[in-house]
């Protein structure tokens, strides 16, 4: 998928689904996303099978108790949206990473400008899945394919850098966040204290 684009922008579709103060979220590499339900450590038949408009109704952003959303994403990995509280910690990605999987957490807060979007590989974290400038090489010289044609620039808002970080995971992962995203439905699930 290296040089595609979306069919909308990333940041469009995340406004447009009220996903655009506070973005969350985590591409698990697996084939079994009952298995990411395991290395939660949530009991897989607590989860409720719900669309997107049932699933915002548990997003609250200042929750102590964290809500994620989550299902297939594309063939091979998985996705978890945290609706409430605050993201899983750098321990749970590393657990989610653990046995030589990818995960790509990107995480976005537009009243602060805070952008974090790191990528971890069997419980280490290998550094940020950002573009490079142009003729550059990312942070990470593997995702560097990924990011043809949507390079950085100077003077970017961070939501143009938010939503290139947002296409270059969809890249990798096979899949961009589209209508069909936000249509399919997926698990709700409340994470044990501690993650």
């Amino acid at each position: 998928m290296s040089g595609t684009f979306p069919l909308e922008g990333q940041w469009d579709l995340l406004r447009e689904h009220g996903l655009h103060e506070l973005f969350s979220g985590q591409w698990v590499q697996t084939e079994d996303v009952g298995d990411v339900v395991r290395r939660l450590g949530v009991d897989p038949a607590s989860g409720t099978v719900c669309d997107f408009p049932a699933a915002m109704r548990s997003h609250d952003r200042y929750s102590d108790e964290i809500v994620v959303w989550l299902g297939e994403h594309a063939p091979g990995w998985a996705h978890m949206l945290t609706l409430s509280g605050t993201t899983p910690s750098q321990e749970m990605t590393d657990t989610l990473s653990a046995g030589r999987r990818r995960v790509f957490d990107v995480l976005f807060i537009r009243e602060t400008g805070h952008l974090n979007n790191l990528y971890t590989y069997d419980g280490v974290c290998i550094g940020d899945v950002s573009p490079p400038y142009p003729g550059g090489v990312g942070e990470v010289e593997e995702l560097t394919p990924y990011s043809r044609g949507v390079e950085l620039g100077d003077g970017m808002s961070t939501v143009e850098v938010f939503d290139r970080i947002l296409c270059m995971v969809g890249r990798i992962t096979g899949r961009f966040i589209d209508r069909d995203w936000f249509s399919s439905p997926r698990t709700l699930y409340r994470l044990p204290r501690g993650h």
